[in-house]
């Protein structure tokens, strides 16, 4: 019986008082009932906690925690701690501003124990409030013959919001968010469960809907600290064997966030990837682009003078 099964929803918020009611409202008018929802608070200060509130007394299968203080900050720590107080079978991360299709819950259900899936995947596509969004979906293609570097260079993708997962398939990996990423952690969550082998049911349903506003995570300012890191871990992992255009999308990616990490006068990164990728084969051919970088980012960090140096045109040379 589908009803025997719970589904634990995630939700890792900030300052989302005026957003994450209609979150909860959605996950309320799932057709599926059998499911908890826990919200983790990442230090809100706005009204969070009370607009939550008033779920919380109403529906006992909502939950809210504060996350503790002596973990990281960042959503990756709200969701693997939502993780350790959650008792489903199964679990779906979601984030606090979007929203889900009434049926998405019973269609992942359904789905994910058709055959031996660890997880599902289906179709997002993004609203905008008051406009069209200038991208319908998360990503045309869900999936392909080699899910591994083409979800790399992004030829197929899908979002935290998307996927069903089993969590004895969790459990059985180790599979845990990058708690030292504050922003891409879903992109190498997902590249660690397609390296591990996990295997998902593909839906091309759209089943999330993805909301555009301007205080969206993706628009956290200074991202190239975790795109570095992101970057230089993809290009070690020697398990991946990533092919040639996977390596030198993974460069370009390297080279232009190096060179945002200087022009954000983030000095400390920047010279440490610089090291980093000097000492990397796949940057080889890109060593002196590498040099000219650090020597511009040092000057402009001092004196304020050299900004137009660190603009590059990466498509020119890679």
């Amino acid at each position: 019986m589908i009803n025997n099964s719970i589904i634990s929803i995630i939700i890792p918020t900030y300052n989302r008082a005026n957003l994450i009611g209609e979150t909860l409202v959605s996950i309320q008018n799932q057709t599926y009932k059998n499911w908890e929802c826990i919200v983790v608070d990442d230090g809100s200060i706005d009204n969070t906690e009370e607009a939550i509130k008033e779920f919380t007394e109403a529906d006992n299968r909502i939950q809210y925690y504060k996350k503790p203080i002596d973990r990281p900050k960042g959503p990756s720590a709200a969701r693997n701690y939502g993780v350790e107080l959650s008792k489903g079978d199964y679990i779906n991360f979601f984030d606090s501003d979007d929203l889900m299709h009434p049926q998405k819950l019973e269609a992942d259900f359904k789905n994910i124990q058709a055959g031996d899936y660890d997880f599902t995947i289906s179709q997002s596509e993004f609203f905008k409030e008051g406009g069209s969004p200038t991208k319908k979906f998360w990503n045309d293609c869900l999936w392909s013959d080699d899910p591994i570097n083409d979800f790399i260079i992004k030829k197929i993708g899908w979002g935290v919001n998307s996927p069903l997962w089993k969590r004895e398939s969790l459990v059985h990996h180790n599979l845990l968010f990058d708690e030292d990423l504050i922003t891409g952690d879903d992109y190498v969550f997902h590249i660690k469960a397609l390296n591990k082998g996990m295997t998902p049911y593909v839906n091309r349903d759209v089943l999330v809907q993805l909301r555009i506003h301007n205080k969206r995570l993706n628009e956290l300012k200074n991202k190239s600290r975790y795109k570095l890191k992101i970057a230089h871990s993809l290009l070690t992992d020697k398990s991946l064997d990533l092919n040639e255009k996977t390596n030198k999308s993974l460069v370009k990616m390297g080279l232009r966030q190096l060179s945002n990490s200087f022009k954000n006068k983030s000095l400390i990164n920047g010279i440490s990837y610089s090291f980093k990728f000097l000492f990397l084969k796949t940057f080889k051919e890109h060593r002196i682009i590498i040099l000219q970088l650090l020597l511009f980012g040092i000057t402009y960090r001092i004196t304020g003078v050299g900004y137009n140096f660190l603009q590059v045109n990466f498509n020119s040379i890679l």
